[in-house]
This record gives C-alpha cells, sequence and structure tokens, in this order.
C-alpha cells in the first residue's frame, strides 16, 4: 500500500481515465465538432409597406365597422380611447394580428355586455345551491 504524499500525485493503479476526464473529452469533443460545422443563414424578401395590400384595406374596414357599433364606441370612449387613437393603433398591427382580428371580430364584445344565457345558468346554479342548502 502506498501513502500518498504532497509530492506525488494520485493516480489509479490501473491508469485508466476516470469518468470525470471521459465526461471532459466527450463534451469537448461536441463541443469541437459544433462550433466547426457551418451555420445556414436563410433569407427572404421583405414586402414593401409603401403599398398596402388589398386585403389589409378589406380587413381594416371590417373592424372600423365593428369598432363603430354603439357599444364598443361608447366602451372605448370611455377607456379614454379616441377615435384617432384607435385607427393609429389598427394601422400599426400587423398583417397576421389585423387577419385574426377581422376573422375574428363576430365573436368581440364589448366590455361589460355578458351574453344573456351566462345570467341564465348563473339563475339555475343559484336555484340548485339554495335547493341543497334547504334540503
Amino acid at each position: 500500500m502506498t501513502r500518498l504524499t504532497l509530492d506525488t500525485p494520485a493516480t489509479r493503479a490501473d491508469h485508466r481515465p476516470t469518468m470525470d476526464t471521459k465526461a471532459r473529452r466527450l463534451v469537448a469533443a461536441l463541443a469541437a465538432v459544433l462550433l466547426s460545422s457551418p451555420i445556414g443563414a436563410w433569407a427572404a424578401a421583405i414586402p414593401s409597406k409603401a403599398e398596402p395590400a388589398p386585403a389589409r384595406d378589406a380587413d381594416i374596414a371590417q373592424v372600423r365597422d365593428a369598432i363603430a357599433r354603439a357599444g364598443v364606441a361608447r366602451t372605448l370612449a370611455d377607456r379614454g380611447f379616441a377615435d384617432d387613437a384607435v385607427n393609429e393603433r389598427l394601422s400599426r398591427l400587423s398583417e397576421a394580428d389585423l387577419r385574426v382580428l377581422a376573422a375574428n371580430v363576430d365573436e368581440l364584445q364589448a366590455a361589460g355586455e355578458v351574453p344573456h344565457y351566462i345570467w341564465i345558468l348563473l339563475g339555475i346554479f343559484l336555484a340548485v345551491s339554495i335547493l341543497v342548502m334547504i334540503f
């Protein structure tokens, strides 16, 4: 049995690399492979904003019609949005956002308006809750 002193380095008797050394070599090899491989770049044409697309004009018109509804216009005014501010924000929307908004504009509700079926469901829930408490 050999004693380890400060002068002699600690080595294994069979001189095999330790797991820590194997892991370091594997990480170094992977890093070398990943860093030496070329990274591809893709480019695409960017459309000009000078000419708005006809679909964008139709989508903006559809959204503006929805905003012109009495309940929506009143709610926007109550929240502090003037017509100019709303139109400016509409013009800043991306094509995708405007398309999604125009497609779902019929499902939008002005804030504070609750569909009638919600009130019916709430009434049924309250009636059942009272009956359960009584019996």
